[in-house]
């Protein structure tokens, strides 16, 4: 009987041993479960604020694609997107609508305003007279053309320039923001070399 009573003993340690080990998996399973979890739900945010940063760097550079295109870019700086799609109309401001339900999630304003970085006058010798544009340029320099005691500077009528724009965009629902900054490079007429290129 004594031989029974140790089987049985040993036999009810061994049990117990399971059931804490059990436990032990158990638990361990179920922190990794959470971990797994919580690397997936991170990484979903991590997805869904690159696409959002990508939707602001688009609403910028349709701004800077409308002030390069507005005739106002380079002779009044100051109002390079003249009229606002904006509520407000602001000058200066842009508001897009990324994800199609009418209403603007950025609003992108140029800030600072377009400004002329480089200028310099175009040599008439560079100008080619087959192209409509650089004809536009050459009339300086055939009116100065056989006029006894004239003095030609050597310049066309135009000026190369370039110009820094810079656009910062604003997500409306959160205020997150995007800055784009892009170079361009304009033909101006060379007298607004003084007034806008100083």
């Amino acid at each position: 009987m004594n031989k029974r009573l140790q089987c049985i003993s040993g036999h009810s340690r061994q049990g117990g041993f399971v059931l804490v080990m059990g436990l032990i998996m158990l638990v361990l399973l179920t922190v990794m479960a959470v971990l797994a979890f919580r690397l997936g739900a991170n990484q979903t945010i991590i997805v869904a604020n690159a696409q959002h940063r990508n939707e602001g760097l688009d609403a910028a550079q349709q701004a800077i694609e409308t002030v390069v295109n507005s005739s106002n870019f380079t002779q009044n700086p100051a109002a390079s997107i003249a009229s606002s799609n904006c509520s407000d109309g602001s000058s200066n401001t842009h508001c897009v609508d990324s994800n199609g339900d009418g209403k603007s999630d950025f609003r992108v304003t140029l800030t600072p305003q377009p400004g002329c970085v480089l200028a310099a006058p175009i040599p008439a010798s560079q100008l080619d007279f087959t192209n409509l544009d650089d004809l536009a340029c050459s009339a300086e320099t055939q009116q100065t053309f056989g006029v006894s005691g004239a003095s030609p500077s050597g310049n066309s009528l135009c000026a190369n320039s370039t110009w820094e724009v810079n656009a910062e965009a604003v997500d409306t629902a959160t205020g997150a923001t995007v800055n784009v900054a892009q170079g361009v490079a304009v033909r101006i007429a060379a007298t607004d070399m003084a007034t806008n290129c100083p």
